[in-house]
């Protein structure tokens, strides 16, 4: 009797297990079933717009212009070159943008995902007609890490427009898309390069300017030698020197008060301009003709003559 109660047993567990295993199976097949395996595909050689929306401008309408083969970003009535890269990068998600897995299906979880109506929107355009168009929401963290997350495990939850699906892809979409116009500027003040820099003519206000040149391979302030560490510490961040703070307030109403040429064996290479407002410099660069920027930021680039000087002993 107590064989046959065991016996029993053991084919109810065995019975509930395979219950399990496939109501489990089931459950994912019908999941995978309807989930898409692609949300976006563009071919990023049509795109000739991408209109943002984010929600760090209260979703007032910035677009990217593709003209030739540049970029140009336009809000309202401005408009400037996009930061290098800007646009493929923004465009780079979309090219197979696969969902990790389907979320929701409910419209009423879409403020808990952050892609609601206020949510950062982006419509990638071919002329007037619309490739895609995605709603961007908060970022999330897988802590392990694994597959199929990558990127860090970081992954953004969206959702198309048109639809009620929320869903994680990879990566950290939010901070490409939900940013002002100025974060898509093109924010270059110089790009020289410090070995083809034989001279640097200062020229500052109340005669205070000052030239350094390249002599017999060492650096000289006149007649006295400078110190080449720090005038090579100074000239290194010319190769790639960004500045973030735009003075587009500002218009010249006369001859700059500052200047600095940076010269090479073939002649003048940049020049830097200065105008001095009220509580900084409104700074331009031969770089990026007719953009101006604040000297806020710049700061080191105003170099004094004494610091090119050698350090006193003690």
């Amino acid at each position: 009797m107590k064989k046959l109660n065991n016996k029993i047993l053991l084919i109810v567990l065995v019975a509930l297990a395979a219950v399990f295993v496939l109501s489990r199976l089931f459950r994912a097949s019908s999941r995978d079933g309807n989930a898409r395996k692609e949300l976006v595909a563009i071919d990023t050689a049509a795109v000739t717009e991408i209109k943002i929306y984010p929600s760090a401008e209260k979703n007032q309408e910035i677009t990217l212009v593709r003209e030739g083969k540049k970029w140009n970003v336009k809000m309202g009535n401005r408009s400037a070159v996009v930061e290098q890269g800007g646009a493929m990068t923004a465009m780079s998600y979309f090219i197979h943008m696969k969902p990790i897995n389907l979320i929701s299906r409910k419209k009423t979880k879409w403020k808990e995902f952050n892609v609601a109506d206020t949510s950062t929107r982006v419509k990638f355009m071919k002329g007037n007609d619309v490739l895609a168009d995605v709603r961007i929401g908060r970022i999330g963290f897988n802590q392990q890490g694994q597959p199929p997350y990558g990127r860090g495990g970081v992954f953004t939850y969206v959702r198309l427009s048109a639809e009620d699906e929320v869903y994680s892809v990879d990566g950290f979409l939010e901070s490409i898309f939900n940013k002002p116009y100025n974060d898509w500027r093109d924010k270059a003040f110089l790009r020289v390069k410090q070995n083809q820099i034989t001279k640097v003519s200062f020229v500052y206000p109340a005669d205070s300017g000052f030239v350094l040149e390249k002599r017999d391979k060492k650096w000289w302030l006149g007649n006295s030698e400078a110190d080449s560490t720090k005038v090579k510490a100074y000239l290194a961040q010319l190769e790639f020197k960004n500045a973030t703070a735009f003075a587009d307030d500002f218009s010249p109403s006369g001859e700059a008060s500052l200047s600095i040429q940076l010269s090479g064996s073939a002649g003048v290479l940049s020049t830097i301009q200065g105008w001095k407002r009220t509580n900084d410099w409104a700074l331009n660069s031969t770089h990026q003709n007719g953009i101006y920027f604040s000297s806020k930021g710049l700061e080191t680039v105003l170099e004094r003559r004494k610091n090119f000087l050698p350090s006193k002993k003690k």
